[in-house]
């Protein structure tokens, strides 16, 4: 049987709304004569964040401890300083690329920036991270769902051809 750590107890919290949430939005349809319907959105988030409260219910991992062991409070220090100034300085790339550039290179160019000099990972991760993104929300959200991205040479030669 599990322990009922504080952890688990929040996480039971989190699972009942998830449910609540996605028993909620499997009343709307899913799917419509023309496309995706006013549910299908609210399904699949309820349903990733019951299956995500369900893997934390069962492997919930160190509850208050940071990276370093402690559970204080940490201060600022210069590398969470730099990695903050990355995210910020992201906004404004994010904002004149999708401007100027299209979703498909934004997307790559900040994830890539992110993940490369944020997160520290390797430039092979940070771009195959970056391109996965960009090509996921290209295909679910331009071509399934038909939102409106910011359009670019790539975005025009995709839709060109799907649609």
């Amino acid at each position: 049987m599990m322990k009922l750590s504080g952890t688990r107890i929040a996480t039971l919290g989190l699972l009942a709304a998830a449910l609540v949430g996605l028993w909620k939005a499997m009343e709307l349809d899913s799917w419509g004569f023309d496309g995706p319907g006013p549910g299908f959105f609210p399904q699949l988030m309820a349903g990733i964040c019951v299956a995500l409260a369900l893997v934390v219910l069962v492997f919930p991992g160190q509850a208050g401890e940071t990276e370093g062991g402690d559970t204080d409070d940490v201060e600022a220090t210069k590398e969470s300083n730099r990695t903050f100034a990355i995210y910020i300085a992201t906004f404004a790339l994010f904002a004149l690329g999708a401007t100027y550039l299209g979703f498909a290179v934004t997307v790559t160019a900040v994830t890539v920036v992110i993940m490369r000099f944020a997160e520290r990972r390797s430039w092979f991760a940070s771009i195959g991270y970056g391109v996965a993104c960009a090509a996921v929300g290209l295909v679910c959200f331009g071509w399934l769902l038909r939102v409106d991205l910011p359009e670019g040479p790539i975005e025009r030669t995709f839709y060109t051809y799907v649609r």
